[in-house]
């Protein structure tokens, strides 16, 4: 089936949304950030049929259980039980009206949600629904902050037994840490199959960004990512019209559709990465990889949390040709939430598509209601 935004979506009759969080990580992702809790925001509508569509997005904060996604759903929860079935493109416009008093990332927790609700009302996995005819795409591991290169290798190999062969830096977003990083472990891992990519959370100047870029040309990194604030595009413009490693942004902050359209007019990336989550849902998301791909862009998606709160982001990419990787952040038993399925990778590193209805992934609702800090239901 061809994505159709004009998909009608259902009466819903029931609504319930949970704040569930992870376990205190090990790591931190950012040399500039402690050690984040992830919270996962789980949405659950039932419609007029007594079918469930759900959802999750993750946030993470440095200072205990994130509930601002659920109270900023809680404006828009009475007006769904209101109104009578319309689109999924009006329904997604009449989220965004209520903007700025309910966030991008509460609308996308709703719209998620009712996309999985009319995916499984049809029996079709979501990324069909979209139009999707890929079963499978390549995971990469996004490795935190450690303290030292063998931290890493020892990592690497480990991860490499599971299947993992593409893997993802974040270090101390100096060049000449990030450098010396990179040429250690490529020298152990050049002959054995791996590519690797580097994020460099924003913190790059000029000179800086150019040394690192040239290091990554002679090892064939897949990407640089985030060497400067995601709305410095002169920067970014420069620095891609000088090297051959495409040069993504971080994908936090430039995520709203005519955001979006003003950068790839400013030919500042080499490719998009936004967040489903971030950007307001499928609806929207879906918008960004058509415009993408009339510019000849790819859109590589940012996935954070859970299996669940990255489901949404998985689908997207397996129904859209013009994405090529799958995050997956490591180690992953940090990620998991209790009661929720999870995606396993196969030997050659690759993510396949789920094959239930919807999202495809269950979900035990008693360990959800007994482990969530904060519940609402309407």
């Amino acid at each position: 089936m061809a994505f159709n935004a004009l998909e009608t979506a259902p009466q819903i009759t029931r609504i319930r949304v949970y704040t569930v969080v992870q376990k205190p990580p090990e790591f931190s992702w950012s040399p500039i950030m402690p050690k984040v809790l992830n919270t996962d925001t789980i949405v659950r509508l039932t419609d007029d049929s007594g079918q469930d569509g759900i959802s999750s997005v993750c946030t993470f904060t440095e200072h205990g259980v994130d509930n601002s996604v659920l109270e900023s759903m809680r404006p828009l929860l009475i007006g769904l039980l209101e109104q009578k079935p319309q689109s999924l493109k009006d329904q997604w416009a009449w989220m965004q009206q209520r903007r700025p008093g309910v966030s991008n990332t509460a609308i996308a927790g709703l719209d998620i949600a009712m996309w999985d609700l009319v995916a499984k009302r049809q029996a079709l996995p979501l990324y069909k629904l979209l139009g999707g005819e890929r079963h499978s795409i390549r995971a990469y591991a996004s490795i935190p902050v450690m303290e030292q290169a063998s931290q890493y290798i020892e990592l690497i190999n480990t991860l490499r037994q599971t299947g993992f062969s593409i893997f993802k830096f974040h270090y101390k977003s100096i060049a000449e840490a990030d450098i010396s990083l990179m040429r250690d472990v490529y020298h152990v891992f050049k002959d054995q199959g791996c590519q690797f990519m580097f994020d460099a959370e924003g913190h790059y100047e000029a000179q800086g960004a150019a040394k690192v870029a040239a290091v990554m040309e002679e090892q064939g990194f897949i990407w640089l990512e985030a060497p400067f604030d995601d709305h410095d595009w002169a920067s970014y413009r420069a620095l891609k019209r000088s090297t051959s490693v495409p040069i993504i942004p971080a994908g936090n902050s430039v995520v709203d559709l005519a955001h979006v359209q003003q950068a790839i007019a400013a030919d500042c990336w080499s490719a998009l990465r936004i967040d489903a989550a971030t950007a307001g849902g499928i609806s929207p998301a879906m918008a960004i990889f058509t415009m993408a791909a009339k510019s000849e862009l790819n859109v590589e998606l940012q996935s954070w949390g859970s299996s669940l709160s990255t489901a949404a982001n998985l689908h997207l990419a397996l129904a859209n040709a013009n994405s090529h990787y799958f995050e997956v952040p490591v180690p992953i038993d940090d990620f998991l939430i209790q009661g929720v399925d999870h995606f396993q990778l196969d030997s050659n590193g690759h993510v396949s598509a789920p094959k239930k209805a919807g999202l495809g992934l269950d979900v035990d609702w008693s360990i959800i209601e007994a482990t969530s800090s904060r519940c609402v239901e309407l």
